[in-house]
């Protein structure tokens, strides 16, 4: 079953044959809603290799990437290029197959693909949740776009654990907000600290804990950065 709100977004896409076959694939796999940021493409030749889904086309939301991630809950970056360093964090990937456990909770939520060429940028993938990967050999890791698609909907549409708690992305943030300062306040590195919002942010992301769980973490840690400023404060004053 596919998640409950999942649509399919396209960032700048160029070629109207792909185009026309993720239209496609959209209503195969029963998607309610595409969009398409800044399209390069000659709609009315998409439509053509659309086949019987053109109108997938005609719905097509034409906005902007804020506008998006504004509208979503939940964002997946899909892309090529995995991290290669372990400090690279918006490109360590979670597997594919977990998509639809990671989805399914989310009220509102898109899969993003990048460019025919050149794929998402570190910005855009920055701007969501997680980012997930399809293993292929090393020796030509790209994939056509409407095969990345039709593999990353079938796998989002594959149900292989019990549903997770619902989580929201305000919630997610908070979490991530309070670890960092906690890390800021207790004197880390900036070194340390730099990617640390994002890493707590994706950490959170693909985990099962629930609204309720991350709240009562982030508590906890509010408490304990309120504990060191107090006791800075004190010796300040000494």
């Amino acid at each position: 079953m596919m998640p409950r709100g999942l649509s399919v977004t396209l960032v700048e896409p160029h070629g109207p044959v792909n185009v026309g076959h993720v239209a496609r694939l959209v209503r195969n796999f029963g998607v309610k809603k595409l969009y398409l940021v800044d399209p390069k493409f000659d709609m009315s030749v998409a439509a053509t290799y659309a086949s019987h889904a053109s109108e997938v086309l005609d719905d097509a939301v034409v906005t902007s990437f804020e506008q998006v991630r504004e509208e979503n809950e939940f964002l997946v970056a899909t892309t090529a290029v995995r991290a290669r360093r372990k400090s690279n964090v918006i490109r360590r990937s979670v597997s594919p197959e977990l998509l639809n456990e990671i989805l399914s909770n989310a009220r509102t939520s898109s899969l993003v693909f990048g460019r025919d060429t050149t794929g998402l940028t570190n910005g855009e993938i920055s701007m969501c949740d997680v980012t997930t990967t399809i293993r292929t050999s090393p020796a030509y890791r790209a994939l056509n776009l409407g095969h990345a698609v039709a593999i990353v909907l079938y796998l989002s549409s594959r149900r292989r654990r019990l549903m997770r708690k619902e989580q929201s992305r305000r919630t997610r943030e908070v979490f991530a907000s309070r670890l960092l300062e906690l890390a800021e306040e207790s004197g880390a590195p900036a070194h340390k600290t730099s990617s640390l919002f994002q890493t707590a942010k994706r950490l959170a992301a693909a985990s099962s804990l629930s609204d309720q769980q991350l709240n009562l973490l982030s508590g906890v840690i509010d408490r304990g950065t309120t504990t060191i400023r107090r006791l800075q404060s004190g010796d300040s004053k000494t």
